[in-house]
């Protein structure tokens, strides 16, 4: 089956979790025996118009950034132009998956009968990110411009997803939203969750030289969370949580990895609350070492704010043999409530999070034998449910029922 997978994200450049699911499944579907080309828009860097990453050709488009109109004009000519060419080079497309509604926008408006069989595959929703990443602004000029952008946002995804034959999701969370705001029936949804890398995250032997191959004291709890530097991450309750008196007297050490438009605002909410000593800000952390701090951190939080589709840091952390404390935002509760009911938190608000982490802490010092089975148990969740092999078994069904 030729399978085409159109996004706004690039596999060859993973800075988040929907370009590592898009990775993910190019890999797998490639593995079961089918043709895969990608179809996406040129990151910001790297230019090329084509790039290769296990034998799977990724085409690029760029696009004009200076106005939002601009934008989306230039991303429909463009990915059309890129669609053409690839049929003239002998690539007939049987099935395309789209990532992101805008990325498949033009190809589905003007092409879509050369395809079979049109896919969504929802990470989440694309005007509601919009709306979390970005505060209304001040001005009734500017706030008209905010509505109107965040308003075209949700016309080209509802446009999209009502003319798909199936929509994907990878959480009941998720799967509720999209009925619930695009008017989607049941049946017309396939949830699948998605999954961490086992071959590459997985426990290590010994954690201690992998904190000093880090720089790391031996001595210290350290807590992880990587995220993109924005709201709906819920940075802030976890910082403030730290100056909690459950956890103010706890000597640990809060490593933040991500980069974002929060930066400054988090930098100076740590200098205020005076936990320089406790908290770092590790900026984009590469995908190569990423394991790595997941393997030598006590524990992994989750401290989301609102809308996490999924959450593939959760899975990735677990598949390592390291507990996550989250959240009960989003597909958060049901990853976690399968564990162990200790690992979520009763609110997203910094006191929650503080108790929260004040029973796992306890649980880290003094109760080791009970530590080590909530490890097995997200280990064995990971292996029987959140990994690529499986996912991708699921997702050839989807798209075999539809071709």
């Amino acid at each position: 089956m030729n399978i085409l997978m159109l996004a706004e994200v690039s596999a060859c450049c993973l800075t988040g979790g929907a370009a590592r699911t898009l990775r993910e499944q190019a890999i797998g579907l490639k593995q079961r025996g089918h043709n895969v080309c990608l179809l996406v828009r040129a990151p910001l860097t790297d230019a090329k118009p084509q790039a290769v990453f296990n034998g799977i050709p990724e085409f690029r488009y760029a696009v004009y950034r200076k106005s939002a109109p601009a934008f989306v004009l230039s991303s429909i000519i463009r990915s059309v132009g890129v669609f053409d060419s690839l049929v003239v080079r002998g690539f007939p497309v049987e099935v395309g998956v789209i990532h992101q509604a805008l990325a498949g926008f033009g190809p589905l408006l003007l092409r879509r009968c050369r395809v079979r069989a049109w896919i969504y595959y929802c990470h989440s929703l694309a005007y509601e990110e919009y709306l979390t990443r970005n505060p209304p602004p001040s001005g009734l000029g500017k706030r008209w411009l905010y509505w109107l952008h965040a308003g075209l946002r949700f016309f080209i995804e509802h446009w999209v997803i009502r003319r798909c034959a199936t929509v994907v999701v990878e959480s009941r969370f998720m799967r509720a939203r999209v009925m619930a705001k695009h008017r989607v029936s049941a049946e017309r949804i396939g949830l699948i969750p998605a999954a961490a890398d086992i071959g590459r995250f997985r426990p290590v032997a010994d954690r201690l030289a992998r904190r000093a191959q880090l720089g790391l004291p031996p001595d210290r709890p350290a807590i992880f969370t990587v995220r993109n530097l924005i709201p709906r991450m819920g940075l802030e309750n976890l910082i403030k949580a730290l100056a909690e008196p459950k956890i103010a007297r706890e000597n640990l050490l809060l490593l933040i990895g991500g980069e974002g438009p929060l930066r400054p605002h988090l930098e100076r909410l740590i200098r205020t609350l005076k936990l320089e000593a406790k908290i770092v800000l590790k900026g984009f952390i590469p995908e190569d070492e990423l394991a790595a701090y997941y393997q030598c951190a006590d524990l992994v939080v989750m401290p989301s704010a609102a809308l996490e589709g999924f959450g593939l840091v959760t899975v990735e952390a677990l598949a390592c043999g390291t507990p996550v404390l989250g959240t009960p935002v989003g597909a958060i509760p049901e990853i976690l409530s399968q564990i162990d009911p200790r690992l979520l938190a009763k609110g997203n608000d910094a006191r929650s999070i503080a108790a929260a982490l004040a029973d796992i802490l306890l649980l880290i010092r003094n109760n080791p034998v009970e530590l080590n089975q909530l490890s097995a148990k997200g280990l064995r969740q990971v292996a029987n449910v959140y990994n690529w092999g499986k996912h991708n078994e699921q997702l050839e069904a989807v798209l075999l029922a539809q071709a």
